[in-house]
């Protein structure tokens, strides 16, 4: 009977993974600002182009969020685009993109903002160079 001895992963030579740099990152991390109270936080590509769009808030009431969210863009006949923040109580507040396809987590809308129409739109308008510039 033949046994092979493979050693653990652990004790395999060299790194296991290496992490990517930030110019190829999937959610394309474009600068890291210092705020008011000096840490450092990540902007987004997303973030910017979402920065140019219009934003609603609204209350929940009796609904949960994304019903809520529905209601008021039938209710008020909103053309797609717009951000909304959905307050569900005075610690949480959820936030939407109504798009051309629906309405989905402002989170998403930001990490793939490339796949919305609307928001190509904004980045060809304002320029990819402008928009992406670093603070």
């Amino acid at each position: 009977m033949l046994l092979l001895s493979v050693p653990p992963l652990w004790l395999a030579p060299g790194p296991p993974f290496s992490y990517p740099s930030s110019s190829s990152s999937p959610l394309g991390v474009v600068s890291c600002q210092r705020s008011a109270s000096g840490s450092a936080a990540v902007v987004f590509a997303g973030q910017r182009v979402l920065a140019h769009i219009p934003t609603h808030n609204l209350e929940t009431g009796e609904h949960k969020p994304v019903t809520a969210a529905r209601r008021f863009i039938a209710e008020s006949g909103l053309q797609p685009r717009p951000l909304l923040n959905v307050r569900r109580n005075e610690h949480t507040t959820d936030r939407f993109f109504w798009g051309e396809k629906g309405l989905f987590s402002a989170q998403y809308a930001e990490e793939n903002h490339f796949l919305f129409p609307s928001l190509r739109l904004i980045v060809d308008q304002i320029g990819e160079d402008a928009l992406f510039a670093g603070p």
